[in-house]
């Protein structure tokens, strides 16, 4: 693993801004390394202790690393120090700026149609430009809530600015506990689908949609939370078949949710036809 670049002295002579920034670009080639799946428990150790050397010089809270090795934790992890960061620097986070995706293998709407009883959660989207485009998506689809895990709410000026008014007409609920708010819904009878591709999860085309479902979203870069994951019930995905191996998450979103909301149409109308039916 890499060492830190610099002495302590040079360290503290730099802005806080400049300091965040050298920690950005440090944690960020360690997370390549976890990526690429090219650290040993050694160097887990080694970074620990550096990492908060460096923590402590700046006058910041100390680091727990994992109590693991298991790189997928790790690279949670360390994605979220960075984003830490990152607001520590003050930057406003980008679509461009996200950090390389982790790689986890791989009909029109009725009008008569509104506030069908399915929901979005959102599970640490950090991009302000997609949050806003997907309550903007939400709203069309006729979906009736956006849950916001460790994820802004539709309040602040940057997700209302790509939103365009749509925020107005979709519930939002903040939750700090992601995970436990849906083992309560799913008490309440909600089946939980998380959008992922891991083993066994089924193409969203395939998946028969209904009502009363949650669809959670995770994380542009390492996708769904460990935590979170536990709650699903099932797993679906977007088949890709160009040479990339994802699509912007609004985009997925729209996918999705428009899939959602004609299953339901279709349901709807048939069982409409069905009651009306002599006999």
């Amino acid at each position: 693993m890499d060492s830190f670049s610099f002495t302590k002295k040079k360290f503290l002579s730099l802005s806080i801004e400049s300091r965040n920034r050298q920690m950005v670009a440090w944690l960020s080639g360690f997370y390549q390394k976890l990526i690429t799946n090219r650290m040993s428990q050694r160097g887990f150790e080694l970074f620990s202790r550096q990492y908060n050397e460096v923590l402590e010089w700046a006058g910041m809270a100390p680091f727990i690393p994992p109590d693991t090795d298991t790189i997928r934790l790790w690279i949670e992890c360390i994605s979220d120090r960075i984003h830490l960061h990152r607001s520590a620097e003050g930057r406003i986070l980008r679509d461009y700026d996200l950090l390389e995706t982790v790689r986890t293998g791989d009909v029109g709407l009725s009008p008569t149609l509104t506030d069908i009883n399915c929901h979005i959660a959102l599970d640490g989207i950090r991009s302000l430009y997609n949050v806003g485009s997907i309550f903007r998506i939400s709203e069309a689809a006729g979906f009736s809530s956006v849950i916001l895990g460790n994820t802004l709410g539709k309040d602040h000026p940057g997700i209302k600015k790509t939103a365009m008014g749509a925020e107005k007409w979709v519930k939002e609920e903040i939750v700090t506990d992601l995970a436990g708010c849906l083992y309560g819904k799913k008490k309440a009878g909600y089946r939980i689908i998380g959008i992922e591709t891991i083993k066994n999860s089924r193409s969203f085309c395939d998946y028969p949609w209904q009502e009363d479902t949650i669809v959670v979203f995770g994380n542009e870069e390492y996708g769904i939370s460990s935590h979170v994951l536990e709650a699903c019930d099932e797993f679906v995905h977007i088949p890709m078949f160009g040479k990339k191996n994802s699509i912007n998450i609004a985009t997925a979103v729209s996918v999705i949710c428009f899939q959602v909301s004609t299953s339901v149409s279709i349901s709807s109308r048939k069982l409409s036809i069905s009651m009306m039916s002599p006999g």
